[in-house]
């Protein structure tokens, strides 16, 4: 090595044992306190669920999509979307390895690991089927009398009211139900044959079909509830949760959740749902009240 080498060496050396011994330590300094880590809420979802959850190619959209992003917009939180099948996600909540789901219904088993939010619709499930190729249905309590053959598709983990629970706990009722890992399943398997009927949410089964000629009929309102958006108690604060609960009550108030509802529900509202004609309509239209559980 050459003089010049050598001297370029030795500079370079000392520099480094300078930076070693030396310097300001300015990667060991503590952040400052307002440098907290971005609040962000993990929502599950799955397939497209209108006008729910529509997804497109560029992002999703809908009903509850839009009032989780502006809710948590107004705690200074940001979405960020995670795919899961609704059963799975409703476990992965309850381990706080996601942060809310939609579309839950309240129980108190539930609220042992989730805090309800909401509620954000009035939920109303329609059994429905091809009137000519099932037996007449005047309430749940016929449901027994129909052939062992007929079998219905459900979500497999959704809840659809005490009644139904009873007859789907039935050891011999219980292998009519088929339960189903998404919505999009469950009524590819009605028009496809393989099963007879389908528990469907009122305003999904209308968006389903809107337009389309169908020998389908929502036969028999099985169950209506609120359902809320529910938040994980493992990892989701309590203080967040209350924000998050003042949040919603001041876009309640303030009319911002029954405009994104105004939107999706543009459709007149008399051919909007089965049960409209039987006086749901204001219900139908109206954003519930909240009546959160926390």
């Amino acid at each position: 090595m050459g003089l010049r080498h050598k001297m370029a060496a030795g500079r370079w050396l000392g520099s480094a044992l300078w930076l070693y011994c030396c310097a300001p330590a300015y990667a060991a300094q503590p952040q400052p306190a307002h440098q907290s880590p971005e609040c962000v809420l993990r929502f599950a979802l799955d397939t497209s669920f209108p006008p729910h959850i529509v997804l497109t190619p560029q992002q999703p959209e809908g009903l509850n999509v839009q009032m989780i992003r502006l809710l948590a917009a107004q705690v200074g939180c940001r979405v960020r979307f995670v795919n899961s099948p609704w059963a799975r996600a409703l476990k992965l909540l309850q381990q706080g390895e996601i942060d809310v789901i939609s579309q839950l219904t309240y129980n108190q088993i539930r609220a042992k690991d989730i805090a309800f939010i909401g509620p954000h619709h009035q939920e109303r499930m329609w059994l429905i089927a091809d009137p000519a190729k099932v037996p007449p249905l005047r309430q749940l309590a016929d449901l027994p009398q129909w052939p062992a053959s007929l079998l219905i598709a459900v979500l497999n983990g959704g809840y659809f009211g005490p009644q139904l629970q009873q007859l789907r706990d039935d050891p011999v009722l219980q292998r009519r139900f088929y339960p189903m890992v998404s919505n999009q399943d469950k009524l590819a398997l009605l028009e496809s044959g393989r099963v007879q009927a389908v528990l469907e949410e009122e305003l999904a089964w209308f968006w389903r079909v809107k337009g389309q000629a169908t020998v389908y009929r929502p036969l028999l309102l099985v169950h209506a509830d609120p359902v809320y958006f529910g938040f994980s108690r493992v990892s989701v604060s309590p203080e967040l949760l209350r924000r998050l609960d003042a949040a919603w009550l001041q876009l309640y108030q303030s009319g911002q959740l029954q405009q994104i509802r105004d939107y999706y529900l543009a459709t007149p509202t008399a051919d909007l749902a089965p049960g409209a004609a039987a006086g749901s309509a204001a219900e139908i239209s109206r954003m519930p009240a909240p009546a959160p559980h926390l």
